[in-house]
């Protein structure tokens, strides 16, 4: 059977009817005890009697048989002794009989009235109270009424918890289904999304999972595209490599014949050409594995991958004639990273940094922090700022402000580096420092 759907507002309006008509529930429940009680004689009947003694037939005998009928206490006086000749009274309240009698006629004391009726032979006074109060005289020292509100209290509290404990609680099952698709958004749902009740919550619910399956064919799309784009981009790098070597030998060969300065010139420039094609499909090789890179959970002792990384980064120093200069910030023992590409993208970081540094005095600093969430490693170098151009684009795949591609960068660098610090979960920065060269730095989470 198809489960009915109702607005948010229905609901909230079903759950304040819910609590009324339970209310009126509560105040019948209490009624039909107050009269089961009444009815068995627990209690008194607010209803006054009036009983009038007839002066010649009303024997003591009679009196006795009528009071068995009523709720009342009552004491009979004998009127020509003045002596109580039948009674049902408690003791406390034996003066207030008393003074009926004394007054002969009705007395009324608080909420308790006290009627007398008599003949020639007796007085009957009768105690009745305008509330409900238990005959029992040790229930009576409790009242009623107070009974009742304390119930009718208890009673309305709860059933305006349950009723919204049950409201906050479908609603936070649905909270909880939006989460559950939410944290899992892009992943195939094979299976029809748990239906809402509420029509506002259904139809996010329907939503969302139309949107992650329409993202997991999207992944899944993209993943097959970078996959073919790495098989295309290794194809097509061995490929280069045939005719470069068809190149090399023949530059070789060339070589043997005694050429003259200028031809050597000429064969000289045309193995750098070379090296350049060869270093720039080699940088474009390491790019698509990184696209089709998985595995990031890898568990590293960070004293050593930075000992590991600085030596590289210090022979890359070496080579561009750059001083450089380590620091450690942290005191984080462990991180997870993948240590191959992480490594890859720092050194394209600080390989940039030594090309742009100062000419004159190249400086290069690495520095190692963390916050609360990342791990950070920031690479300084004290040369000309990055241009606005440069600032927005630095990251964008084969940007570069070396318009005639010279050898040296081929905008691969930092895009790299961006891709791998978004994939461990982070971010990489760039700031032109104020009068002090630039800064990038690259995040990613420790754990």
């Amino acid at each position: 059977m198809k489960n009915k759907i109702h607005s948010m507002k229905w609901r909230i309006w079903k759950t304040a009817f819910e609590i009324f008509i339970e209310t009126f529930l509560g105040l019948g429940l209490l009624l039909a005890i107050t009269f089961i009680l009444q009815k068995a004689g627990y209690i008194s009947n607010p209803n006054k009697v009036y009983l009038v003694l007839d002066s010649n037939k009303t024997t003591l005998t009679d009196i006795r048989q009528t009071m068995k009928k009523y709720p009342y206490d009552f004491i009979v006086f004998d009127r020509r002794t003045g002596k109580i000749v039948a009674s049902r009274y408690q003791k406390n309240d034996k003066d207030n009989y008393y003074l009926a009698k004394v007054k002969n006629k009705s007395y009324i004391n608080g909420t308790t009235s006290y009627t007398i009726s008599s003949n020639k032979l007796y007085s009957l006074v009768i105690r009745q109270n305008s509330v409900p109060e238990f005959t029992n005289p040790v229930l009576r020292k409790f009242s009623y009424n107070q009974i009742s509100y304390i119930f009718l209290i208890i009673y309305e509290s709860l059933i305006i918890i349950i009723a919204i404990y049950k409201l906050i609680h479908e609603i936070s099952k649905n909270f909880t289904a939006i989460q559950k698709i939410a944290l899992n958004m892009g992943n195939k749902v094979t299976k029809d999304y748990p239906k809402s009740k509420i029509k506002e919550f259904d139809t996010v619910l329907k939503q969302l999972y139309q949107k992650s399956n329409e993202l997991s064919t999207l992944i899944e799309t993209e993943r097959i595209e970078k996959e073919d784009l790495s098989f295309q981009v290794a194809a097509l790098s061995h490929d280069i490599k045939t005719p470069l070597t068809v190149l090399k030998g023949n530059i070789e060969l060339l070589e043997l014949t005694n050429p003259d300065k200028r031809q050597l010139e000429f064969m000289e420039s045309m193995k750098n050409s070379i090296q350049t094609l060869e270093n720039y499909f080699n940088t474009m090789i390491n790019y698509t594995k990184l696209l089709n890179l998985n595995s990031i959970s890898e568990e590293i002792n960070l004293n050593e991958f930075i000992k590991e990384l600085f030596l590289e980064l210090t022979d890359i120093a070496i080579v561009n004639k750059t001083n450089n200069r380590l620091k450690v910030k942290t005191n984080l023992k462990k991180f997870h990273a993948n240590v191959p590409a992480l490594k890859r993208a720092l050194i394209n970081i600080f390989l940039n940094a030594c090309q742009y540094a100062d000419k004159s005095n190249p400086q290069v600093s690495v520095t190692v922090t963390e916050d609360l969430k990342f791990l950070w490693f920031e690479i300084w170098n004290n040369g000309a700022p990055f241009s606005e151009e440069a600032q927005v684009n630095a990251q964008k795949l084969f940007f570069t402000e070396d318009k005639g591609r010279s050898g040296k960068h081929y905008g691969i660098g930092l895009s790299f580096a961006q891709a791998v610090a978004v994939r461990h979960g982070g971010t990489m920065i760039i700031t032109n420092l104020v009068n002090d060269g630039v800064s990038v730095k690259l995040g990613i989470q420790k754990f």
